[in-house]
């Protein structure tokens, strides 16, 4: 009984001092405001890495399937479709925001 009560007193000290607020303390840092700081646009970055990626993928040389016959696999199924779709969505975006003034 004695330890439970014990125990009761100190989480209602605890409780009691966890709700006072600490004082407020502005702190000055000297630090300059931001002025005219200059806007990296988007859209054109997006441009170039898009037609990258495609490049990329475009110079990849196709997977071939087979044995002793090789045979180029459908294009669906080629590893380089990849960059090259991704590239395209990339650059579409790109414009769209480029187009837009965003």
């Amino acid at each position: 009984m004695k330890k439970i009560l014990t125990i009761l007193s100190l989480m209602f000290c605890l409780n009691t001092f966890s709700q006072i607020a600490p004082p407020r303390q502005t702190i000055n840092l000297n630090l300059p405001l931001p002025s005219n700081q200059t806007e990296i646009r988007k859209g054109p970055i997006m441009l170039a890495g898009g037609a990258v990626f495609m490049l990329a993928g475009l110079l990849t040389p196709p997977t071939m399937v087979g044995g002793s016959t090789t045979q180029k696999q459908p294009v669906y199924k080629q590893v380089r479709m990849l960059p090259i779709v991704s590239g395209a969505v990339v650059f579409t975006i790109g414009l769209g925001i480029t187009v837009g003034g965003n």
